[in-house]
């Protein structure tokens, strides 16, 4: 019974050291991750305090500077993000490995040294501030004329784009792409995929379109270098078509040319770029056409001028009204109308005859 005992004695022993080692370790183990835990939320917060900062800084963009706020820049452009991010880190790398080397100078020197070492470190002081003003200088070699159009939108949120520039326009565009500005990227293929589809609103939200535009058009920079859709298509096209027809020229409406010609709707729709035209030249004899384009927007004024031809001095003569009647329904044929209307279009004419 006493072997027992001092057994028993033994194992509660060992295990309540065994317990309490084990608990010694955890809590050792929750104090190492709370402390890595603290220094991380402490790490991202001083560097997102060094990123959002309002402190102006200077961006030196193809020789032109310009005094910009971090918060302006970090916000809108995922290249100045990163950049900031990147410096921030190197200046916080830089900075330990100041502390350190400083540390280990004040230990191995004595009190006798202080006053040189208080001279040492003005100098220091004085090279590392010349050096931060130049690394406080942020050089991109690109167009400062794009990147001011960009910086009115980082600014203010309003997407503009130079229409009388068009050349301008496409840097302006390619240096979006470049420095990362996608609340303006998105705007912009939105904004085209609507007019190119000839729509007064989205279908849905701006992101939904920018997708329908990638899908449609692949490469950003393709679409503006390559297929020339930007930045024609970005600004809403004119509805007005000149038609030069000899020495004449009329205007139609674009939108009743394609809607009621089947010519017209594949010579302004073939290409997204085609609705932007703004004069198509025809061969046709200009009386014909002018009678034509009157039947697609208002057959009675069409009524009126070929009463008018047919009432002068070469509209009296039968073979001249043969010629004229037969030349408008070939032409009106090859506008390919739809049948009811064409049919339309031709009683008018064989009324006008007639009469």
């Amino acid at each position: 019974p006493l072997l027992n005992l001092l057994s028993l004695s033994l194992f509660l022993s060992l295990s309540s050291r065994y317990i309490h080692s084990n608990m010694a370790e955890e809590n050792s183990l929750k104090r190492r991750r709370t402390t890595a835990a603290n220094d991380v939320v402490a790490s991202t917060r001083r560097k997102y305090d060094h990123i959002t900062s309002i402190e102006p800084i200077n961006v030196d963009i193809g020789g032109t500077l310009f005094r910009v706020s971090k918060t302006t820049l970090v916000d809108n452009s995922s290249y100045f993000e990163s950049l900031f991010s990147e410096r921030w880190k190197k200046s916080t790398t830089e900075d330990k490995e100041e502390t350190t080397i400083n540390k280990n100078n004040n230990n191995g020197n004595n009190s006798n040294n202080d006053t040189s070492n208080e001279s040492t470190t003005n100098e220091s002081s004085s090279s590392s501030s010349n050096t931060d003003n130049k690394d406080d200088i942020i050089f991109i070699d690109q167009d400062p004329n794009a990147f001011s159009v960009l910086l009115n939108y980082m600014r203010s949120g309003m997407v503009y784009l130079p229409q009388n520039d068009p050349y301008l326009s496409k840097k302006t565009l390619l240096l979006a792409e470049y420095l990362g500005i996608h609340g303006f990227l998105i705007t912009v293929k939105a904004t085209t995929m609507k007019n190119v589809s000839r729509r007064d609103d989205y279908l849905s939200d701006e992101i939904s379109e920018a997708s329908q535009f990638d899908v449609r058009f692949g490469s950003f920079r393709s679409a503006v270098i390559e297929q020339n859709i930007l930045p024609t298509c970005f600004f809403p096209p004119s509805d007005d078509l000149a038609i030069r027809v000899s020495d004449r020229v009329f205007h139609a409406s674009k939108s009743i040319l394609v809607d009621k010609s089947g010519y017209f709707g594949r010579l302004l729709t073939s290409d997204p770029t085609d609705y932007w035209r703004e004069e198509y030249v025809s061969g046709e004899n200009p009386d014909v056409m002018e009678v034509a384009l009157q039947m697609l927007s208002s057959p009675n004024s069409a009524f009126t001028t070929m009463t008018e031809k047919f009432h002068s001095v070469s509209g009296k003569n039968v073979k001249f009204r043969h010629f004229y009647v037969q030349a408008i329904l070939t032409w009106l044929d090859k506008l390919q109308l739809p049948l009811d209307f064409r049919d339309n279009c031709v009683q008018t004419i064989t009324h006008t005859f007639n009469a």
